[in-house]
């Protein structure tokens, strides 16, 4: 993981990720950790699976928490996956197997707290210290509420078809509770997350007729980012074949979250994998290529390119970004 300050470029520092790590960061920056699984011997052997702390100044970990033998998360870089609760308590993990399951760490107590079992749904969204919602099969959201050591599941409304198929990294905002999630279409639809319940906004279309009649789409590995104080919706786009959603795209739409309205696109020149925002009055757009190591910074509002830091490791994917302004 490297830490950076976007309004300099400069790489503050950077601490080992492990075999398949999974970032957090806490939004007021007074730490960030990550999951992360090692084998003994690289590929196979012993395996650990575990939580790491650091300290965001000295960069030491200030938490080693090793999970026991019987969750797995295994989820890779795939955001929303694991999370912190809004008061920096708990980290949240889920378990694809051996049956889904969330777990939940103490970070204060610098120890594994207990798995939940929870319905066949994914991503972890939290609204509270003990709720969180999960993306369930059906089209609907499932709030799950932990407290009182009792896990109790209830169902939203159904929010979206069978066939609006949502991509796998939408962009939640844990301050606000806003979740953006686009389909591979670019059909977004929106929702605001409370401890109380889920509100859904209506679905707004990042792309016009005419853009998708001639193959524009949605596609990288962080394809989207929401800023809270503007309420603006940044999604990666490119003209591509079906099924490409994974593949780089050169240019950013930015949208009014609640018009609708297409407020910028931003040609990136470079083929960018993955998107977030800095989350200030005067936002920084960060755009991340995996396969040239390189995170390339621009003006969120202009699209000007500022700055760029290259040399990031192996097949960077995953930006974090703080909120810690009002």
């Amino acid at each position: 993981q490297f830490v950076i300050d976007g309004s300099t470029g400069r790489i503050l520092g950077m601490t080992d990720g492990g075999f398949l790590p999974h970032p957090v960061a806490a939004e007021d920056g007074s730490f960030f950790a990550q999951a992360s699984t090692v084998f003994e011997r690289i590929a196979r052997g012993k395996r650990t699976d575990y939580v790491e702390v650091f300290d965001p100044v000295t960069f030491l970990p200030i938490a080693d928490i090793e999970l026991p033998d019987a969750p797995r998360f295994l989820v890779g870089t795939y955001q929303w996956m694991n999370a912190l609760t809004p008061d920096n308590k708990n980290l949240l993990f889920y378990q694809f197997s051996p049956a889904p399951a969330v777990g939940v760490v103490d970070l204060e107590g610098k120890t594994f707290d207990r798995m939940l079992d929870v319905p066949d749904c994914y991503h972890i969204f939290p609204a509270s210290p003990t709720v969180f919602y999960m993306n369930c099969r059906d089209g609907s959201l499932a709030r799950v509420d932990f407290a009182d050591g009792e896990t109790k599941v209830t169902n939203t409304e159904v929010f979206h078809t069978e066939d609006e198929l949502l991509i796998n990294h939408p962009a939640f905002s844990l301050r606000s509770g806003r979740l953006v999630w686009p389909t591979y279409t670019g059909k977004i639809f929106q929702a605001d997350l409370t401890a109380e319940g889920a509100t859904f906004r209506a679905p707004i279309e990042a792309l016009t007729e005419a853009e998708r009649a001639d193959d524009w789409r949605p596609g990288g590995w962080q394809q989207t980012a929401y800023h809270r104080q503007s309420d603006r919706i940044y999604l990666l786009v490119d003209q591509r074949d079906e099924w490409k959603h994974k593949a780089a795209s050169r240019f950013v739409v930015v949208l009014n979250a609640e018009t609708g309205e297409r407020i910028n696109k931003i040609e990136l020149g470079h083929e960018i994998d993955s998107i977030n925002v800095s989350q200030d009055a005067e936002p920084l757009l960060y755009a991340l290529s995996a396969g040239t190591q390189t995170l390339h910074i621009y003006d969120a509002a202009t699209g000007e390119e500022l700055r760029s830091v290259d040399q990031l490791g192996r097949g960077p994917q995953i930006i974090t970004t703080h909120d810690m302004d009002s």
